[in-house]
């Protein structure tokens, strides 16, 4: 039988941060829902039944401790997060008082969030027993070990294109497993997998090596393509790391200078002189930096400018709003004009129809992609043509 997802409510009377709290959860896997009138979270609690309440302390109206209180009276069993940019003492307060008042309360978000606070908050309180996604059962560590071996997590490559031109200029390589025990197991399944059991070497090193050797056997016609990898936070803290990279580029006929690195904003951000060297020797190696998901980070300026990143990706979150949110427009042409007064490449992520498309060029955006361009596909369609001249 089919289990069905988790059910998330978001309570934030902040639309922009109810949106990206709601999205995160979505790409997880969950069932989440967004509310921002405080007055209608006890009705929305009866009606979905939520299994997380992810729940702004401070709104005007009706704050967190009296929707706390609500809670309480309706013997909710959900297990709630709360979210604040109050002292410490404060959010814990509140907390103990959710505890007296016999709710399920789990570890605090704290403001300013970023992209993976929220994930690792999220994956930390889901109910035990609980799968994302199918239903299918979670990937024990076994499992990846054996997809690891058998080669059965391989690269799929979305395309990357100049905005202004629609010429494709590289891919960006992704991770994909379908599995014959588990089905189709989601990079947010066995990504955190990898990293927490100490195999996301392994995984890096197959997927970077398996693109290499396919991307190189495309001959000639494509010796300029881009090819864009990411690099979990996890490998930053190798300082060998970049020679071992070097060596499976160079073995497989790939030259380091067509190679980008994509690094998370918030972990790239938040110790920037413990990564400094390490970035540092990416780059006399010849590989390209990207800072990935910017904007989700919050990130110090001050930091971006001293790191030696070429480029800059956009979060997906601020792209999707771009026809339909003014404050997205703003923030996004706000971004672009940021990393090209830098002297950074700026490229925008999940772009997914041609208007979207057509107001990035016009706030000067470099590059982009998105299903609008195509989806994440196996090698077989570049070699069926999908190869810039």
């Amino acid at each position: 039988m089919t289990q069905r997802r988790s059910r998330i409510l978001v309570v934030d009377d902040d639309p922009s941060v109810a949106r990206v709290l709601t999205r995160v959860a979505q790409r997880l896997g969950f069932e989440a829902t967004a509310v921002i009138e405080p007055g209608q979270v006890v009705a929305r609690v009866e009606r979905l039944q939520p299994e997380m309440i992810l729940l702004d302390l401070s709104m005007p109206g009706l704050d967190g401790v009296e929707i706390l209180r609500a809670l309480a009276l309706g013997r909710s069993r959900a297990q709630i997060c709360l979210i604040s940019g109050a002292d410490r003492d404060v959010i814990d307060a509140a907390r103990d008082l959710g505890h007296e008042l016999g709710l399920q309360m789990a570890e605090p978000l704290h403001k300013p969030l970023g992209r993976e606070q929220i994930e690792r908050t999220l994956r930390a309180i889901e109910p035990a027993g609980t799968h994302r996604g199918t239903g299918s059962p979670e990937p024990s560590v076994a499992d990846l070990d054996e997809a690891l071996r058998a080669g059965n997590i391989v690269p799929h490559y979305q395309p990357k294109l100049d905005l202004a031109s629609g010429r494709m200029t590289g891919v960006e390589v992704l991770a994909r497993w379908n599995s014959a025990k588990l089905g189709v197991v989601s990079p947010g399944r066995f990504i955190p997998l990898a990293e927490s059991s100490g195999a996301i070497n392994r995984l890096t090193d197959a997927i970077a090596r398996r693109s290499f050797e396919e991307l190189a056997g495309l001959g000639e016609s494509s010796n300029k393509l881009g090819i864009a990898v990411n690099l979990s936070p996890r490998l930053l803290h190798d300082l060998v790391y970049p020679d071992h990279l070097l060596t499976l580029a160079l073995e497989r006929g790939i030259d380091p200078d067509r190679v980008t690195l994509e690094i998370t904003e918030s972990e790239a951000m938040r110790n920037p002189t413990r990564y400094l060297d390490i970035l540092v020797r990416f780059r006399l190696k010849g590989f390209h930096l990207s800072v990935d998901d910017f904007g989700t980070g919050f990130s110090s300026l001050v930091h971006l400018y001293k790191l030696p990143f070429e480029e800059i990706k956009i979060d997906r979150t601020f792209v999707a709003d771009l026809r339909e949110s003014q404050e997205a427009r703003v923030i996004v042409k706000a971004m672009i004009a940021l990393g090209r007064g830098l002297g950074l490449s700026v490229v925008a992520e999940g772009i997914e129809d041609g208007e979207t498309a057509e107001t990035l060029v016009r706030f000067g955006c470099d590059a982009g992609q998105g299903y609008h361009f195509g989806a994440p596909h196996g090698i077989e369609e570049l070699r069926g043509g999908r190869v810039p001249a």
